[in-house]
């Protein structure tokens, strides 16, 4: 008895003990917390003024360790320092781990606010409209609970948002989005009209008209550059504004007019807003010279636009822009169009040369930066594991400590063996999912190379044949009866017409991983999917196969509703595969219908397809005879496209004769059906 006695007693003492230590030393311990964190914060902000982004890292690294910043906003500031290293994956990873923390304070929710700011950037860039209504709408709607719904970070998004609906389709939703994003944006600047506000505003107006003028919505576009003027207005009347920024902002809203106005039809109106932007700095300078191609390329001035895009390499190098295959898209194709438009076929011979010497070097060097990015993401998940053990490490000795101190605890023995094993086993976990990672990276490496080298293949043909032709007609002394000229120059287009499609049909693989669901908004009869999608292999001789069209019962008078681009766009992807192919026989397209839905069957009297690769054939680049041409991705992009209009695409692996794919359509919208 005396001896509990003693051991409750020593029990007591050592908690009042303890008690006390914590009370002496909680005032002194929350004064030092708060000077690491402000030292913390001013180590940081120099490096971001310095745009030393290593640095960054090291400090977002060193602050991690030591718990001198919080996670929240360590993961904004290492997504910064990679989006402008131009390292997106590594940024996006960073922003997104902002989304799975817990958020306690006032600052954190700031930081998260501008984490979802910039992935949203990122995201409308990439042309990720799915992951944009996926994980950016739910942050929105998590800050405005919160009342954190007032701020230029939110304000863009709203903006992103609306980019993102207006690339799907939904002009009304996207125009509520634009028009609350500027309501809230003058809301901030009449609270606060500090110029990081007014440059916040303009920056996600000149988005919004960009958006409208590529999406060829060009009164709306006319319309927003009216209130980009508003705030020029009022920029104006800062105390100390920026005369280079508003030099600039000048320029642009006048080119943005200029190309607006160029669409709507009023060319004596858009040549006046090009001549003021001309009277501005920036159209002097290389970025303004080429941001004014677009309006000299719209409105057919060839020689003008040529002449812009001379300046194209100083830009380059400003902006230490690669020979990727987006640039060879993006500047050289554009490029050598102007030139060809303005008759400079020797520059124009010269920019066909550089894309087909440039060619094999931006297919490597995109490998190259992918497998780095890559291999960069893998190590970042080793060290994340490190960092898990020695986290757990720490637990652990924080532990034992406390052991020490109360030692009749005699429990903590077998707790500590618990969280050993519970740590080994997340460990193990973790090295298996990491294994797994590098598994799935190495084999979607190796599909896309396959791809890659593909279209390598296709663009070098189109590639040669201009060449040799641009050649012929610069060879001195040759001299071409007007027939012959016509030839050239039609076989000249053609051939740059295909590398256009090739590259497009790249950037149209983007969009193959869309979940979103297609407005089905046109009321047409099915016969019109048809004659449209014939019709896309009538002006070519590529195409030898004749194709059959029987009509089934009920379906020469059918209406069904759906988005008559998308289902047309399908069926003619399947009937390129068919007559990509088949060699010789026919090709047969047939129509029936039932009471919920129209089918257009496509059979060939090809090589046809083994019964156990009836869904692998719809995956990302694959080919089951290298023998063939393609890229494929063309039954990917089609079954999308088909499965996003509530449809469905298979193949009837019951044919024998060749191939039989089956595309079905809903007769009616989901609003008729209702």
């Amino acid at each position: 008895m005396n001896l509990l006695r003693i051991t409750k007693h020593s029990i007591y003492a050592l908690t009042i003990m303890a008690a006390v230590l914590v009370l002496l030393t909680a005032c002194n311990s929350t004064q030092a917390e708060q000077t690491i964190i402000v030292k913390a914060d001013s180590l940081m902000n120099e490096a971001y003024l310095r745009h030393d982004y290593d640095s960054v890292l090291l400090l977002a690294d060193r602050f991690e360790a030591n718990h001198e910043m919080t996670p929240m906003k360590v993961h904004y500031w290492r997504g910064y320092a990679y989006s402008r290293q131009k390292r997106v994956r590594l940024a996006e990873k960073q922003w997104r781990k902002a989304f799975e923390i817990s958020i306690d304070t006032d600052e954190d929710m700031d930081y998260y606010a501008k984490c979802a700011n910039r992935l949203s950037g990122l995201l409308l860039v990439k042309g990720d409209q799915d992951a944009i209504m996926k994980d950016i709408v739910p942050a929105m709607q998590r800050l405005k609970e919160v009342k954190k719904d007032n701020s230029t970070d939110f304000a863009f998004m709203q903006v992103a948002v609306g980019c993102c609906q207006l690339q799907l389709g939904n002009p009304k939703d996207a125009t509520d989005d634009f028009e609350d994003a500027y309501k809230k944006y003058l809301d901030i600047i009449r609270k606060d009209p500090s110029i990081s506000n007014f440059t916040s505003a303009i920056v996600g107006v000149i988005n919004i008209t960009e958006q409208n003028l590529a999406a060829k919505n060009y009164q709306d576009a006319n319309d927003w550059t009216e209130h980009f003027a508003e705030l020029l207005q009022q920029y104006m009347l800062l105390p100390a504004p920026n005369k280079v920024f508003l030099d600039k902002q000048l320029g642009r809203l006048n080119l943005y007019r200029a190309s607006a106005l160029e669409g709507l039809g009023h060319k004596a109106e858009a040549k006046a807003a090009y001549n003021r932007a001309m009277m501005t700095n920036y159209a002097k300078s290389a970025e303004g010279q080429y941001e004014a191609i677009s309006y000299l390329m719209t409105a057919q001035r060839w020689q003008e636009a040529a002449r812009n895009f001379e300046r194209l390499d100083e830009l380059n190098q400003r902006y230490e822009r690669t020979l990727s295959l987006e640039y060879l898209h993006n500047f050289l194709l554009p490029k050598y169009q102007a030139n060809i438009n303005a008759g400079k076929i020797d520059s124009a011979l010269a920019v066909g040369t550089k894309i087909y010497v440039e060619l094999d070097s931006a297919i490597a060097r995109m490998q190259r930066d992918d497998a780095a990015e890559l291999a960069m993401l893998y190590n970042t998940q080793q060290k994340e594991t490190e960092l898990a053990e020695q986290k757990a490490q720490m637990e652990r000795h924080r532990f034992w400590n406390l052991v020490v101190v109360f030692a009749i605890f005699n429990i903590g023995f077998f707790l500590i063996h618990y969280l050993r094993m519970q740590s080994s086993k997340r460990l193990k976990k973790a090295y298996l999912q990491l294994e797994e990672a590098n598994e799935r990276t190495k084999e979607a490496s190796r599909m896309k190379t396959s791809f890659i080298q593909q279209i390598s293949h296709e663009i070098r043909t189109p590639l040669n044949i201009l060449s040799g032709f641009t050649q012929v007609i610069t060879t001195p002394g040759m001299e071409l009866d007007e027939e012959t000229r016509k030839d050239v120059n039609q076989k000249i287009i053609e051939n740059t017409n295909r590398i256009t499609g090739l590259v497009n049909k790249m950037l149209e693989l983007s969009d193959a991983n869309s979940k979103t669901v297609l407005d089905r908004n046109d009321h047409i009869p099915a016969l019109q999917v048809v004659a449209l999608a014939m019709d896309s292999f009538s002006n070519t001789e590529k195409y030898k196969i004749p194709i059959d069209l029987e009509l089934g019962e009920g379906t020469d008078s059918l209406m069904i509703t759906t988005n008559e681009q998308a289902a047309r766009r399908a069926l003619t992807l399947l009937l390129d595969n068919a007559e990509k192919f088949t060699k010789e026989g026919k090709i047969t397209l047939k129509t029936e219908v039932d009471d919920k839905q129209v089918r257009f069957i496509v059979e060939d009297t090809g090589i046809g397809i083994p019964a156990d690769k009836a869904e692998v054939i719809f995956e990302e680049f694959v080919q089951l005879d290298d023998y063939y041409e393609g890229t494929g991705i063309g039954l990917t992009v089609a079954r999308s496209l088909c499965r996003r209009l509530e449809g469905e695409i298979v193949l009837d692996t019951s044919y024998t004769g060749g191939a039989r794919f089956i595309m079905t359509l809903p007769l009616d919208s989901p609003q008729s059906q209702n």
